[in-house]
């Protein structure tokens, strides 16, 4: 043990924040080292209320679980699981879940999230953000893992720097993997899967927008489909890039049934997608097929590129215009 160091159990019943006091029902207990900045997670627990990690803390869930359910009725689950509580946090080895919640809409800061950095930099690594969602909802909510950072019109004040890697986000809602506003992310070595919800929300694997930069590599993305009669305008993503610069999404395995679209970007500047492998498996007669983009680009005002990627099973391989397109297509896979 390092010189000065002390471990005191916490029971955490009421958890702060630097914006609000939330009053949660949680067994969740951590092992606190306040010299080293470290909470870790003591066995598999539930909470109804959003968890805060004090500021510089990394939270360790040594593999354990956090379950989110809804609080006594007429309550339901707000906000996220795990959330800052400073300007930088760390969360790493954490399982996240959730199961049962109610369909509730929400908007602004209690939108449900699993794990959120709100303002802050830090690291979010080697964890699993599994089923946060509210069932077949179409609530805009839901997100597995969400970084944002003010302001949001693409200056930098004050610009966030995140890790997000070797993660599993999976059956979410709305979004895998976002993140926007003023920050910086590297969204690396990630298995990100499908939202499922083809009938319900036009979900996005991977974001990143509003004035956010950073890359997007080396993960194994499994795309969306929007599959609504009335609504075929609308469509759903691998990897949205949206009013962004300085986005490089690079060497990913990106596949799905009927992906509506592989990678968008749009109303961005630099955004280079190169080195990719983007296919798609064809999907059945009886649902909407609309799109079917390997990448597509709308508006874009910087210096891109589209290069060597290997696109299959898309309706178009990719669409745009400006952009080097010295790309592979090969048979359906």
């Amino acid at each position: 043990m390092k010189k000065g160091a002390f471990f005191v159990i916490v029971t955490l019943i009421v958890i702060f924040s630097i914006t609000k006091s939330v009053e949660a029902t949680t067994d969740c207990i951590f092992n606190d080292d306040p010299v080293a900045k470290v909470m870790k997670l003591a066995a598999n627990c539930s909470t109804d209320a959003t968890i805060y990690i004090p500021d510089g803390y990394l939270l360790n869930g040594n593999g354990y679980e956090i379950w989110a359910n809804d609080p006594p009725a007429p309550g339901h689950f707000v906000g996220a699981v795990v959330q800052n509580a400073g300007a930088e946090a760390h969360v790493r080895n954490l399982y996240v879940t959730a199961a049962g919640l109610k369909n509730v809409c929400d908007v602004g800061d209690n939108r449900l999230r699993g794990i959120m950095f709100n303002g802050a930099s830090g690291s979010i690594t080697a964890s699993r953000v599994i089923g946060i969602n509210q069932g077949f909802s179409g609530c805009q909510e839901g997100n597995g893992i969400e970084i944002r950072n003010a302001p949001f019109d693409g200056t930098h004040p004050n610009t966030a720097f995140v890790e997000i890697s070797h993660n599993t986000v999976d059956l979410y809602q709305k979004t895998g993997i976002v993140a926007n506003g003023d920050l910086k992310v590297a969204i690396t070595n990630n298995y990100v899967g499908s939202a499922n919800l083809p009938k319900n929300i036009a979900a996005n694997s991977i974001q990143v927008g509003y004035g956010a930069s950073g890359a997007v590599n080396n993960n194994i993305i499994i795309g969306n489909q929007w599959d609504v009669i009335t609504k075929p305008q609308w469509s759903a993503t691998a990897v949205l890039v949206y009013m962004a610069d300085g986005v490089n999404v690079n060497h990913n395995q990106i596949s799905g049934v009927g992906t509506d679209i592989g990678v968008a970007a749009y109303y961005s500047k630099t955004v280079n997608v190169m080195n990719n492998k983007i296919w798609r498996t064809i999907p059945t007669i009886d649902t909407i097929d609309a799109y079917g983009v390997g990448v597509d680009f709308y508006e874009n005002d910087g210096k891109s590129k589209v290069v060597r990627n290997e696109f299959s099973g898309w309706k178009l391989p990719y669409f745009g215009e400006g952009l080097a397109k010295a790309n592979r297509v090969v048979a359906e896979p």
